[in-house]
């Protein structure tokens, strides 16, 4: 399995994680945590060191991958999310931007050849969504 695939294994691991509101959670906590689902999913075995999840909890903090997970320590020693309804899984596009971007693949799909201006005029209000998406994070 290639690297990138368990970089995302413990992405969606702490996300599962500190969507738990039930449990405090430690870097070690979350180190164990990652280290058996890699174990689960593909038997990997030699385990997840401190500094890969402290690497992976960064990246899901920065915008590189268009998280922005808004992770935060609390008492020196716990993580958790600041909003507590947030998840690296979440979409944010909204139902109508979506259904743009459905009807835009539909078009292309059929490659008709009238359609092109209607493609065209929906791309481009796909294209202004998503940048007004961009600015407001």
């Amino acid at each position: 399995m290639p690297v990138n695939k368990n970089a995302l294994l413990r992405y969606k691991t702490i996300d599962r994680c500190l969507r738990n509101k039930y449990r405090r959670w430690t870097l070690d906590d979350l180190v164990e945590a990652c280290s058996d689902a890699l174990y689960e999913m593909e038997g990997i075995t030699r385990g997840v060191s401190v500094r890969t999840v402290q690497a992976d909890i960064q990246m899901m903090r920065s915008d590189k991958l268009g998280y922005n997970a808004p992770i935060e320590v609390y008492d020196n020693k716990y993580y958790r999310y600041e909003d507590s309804d947030y998840s690296i899984t979440d979409s944010p596009l909204e139902d109508d931007t979506y259904e743009l971007v459905v009807k835009a693949v539909r078009m292309i799909r059929q490659k008709r050849e009238s359609s092109v201006e209607d493609l065209g005029d929906i791309l481009e209000k796909i294209g202004e969504r998503l940048n007004a998406l961009l600015i407001h994070q």
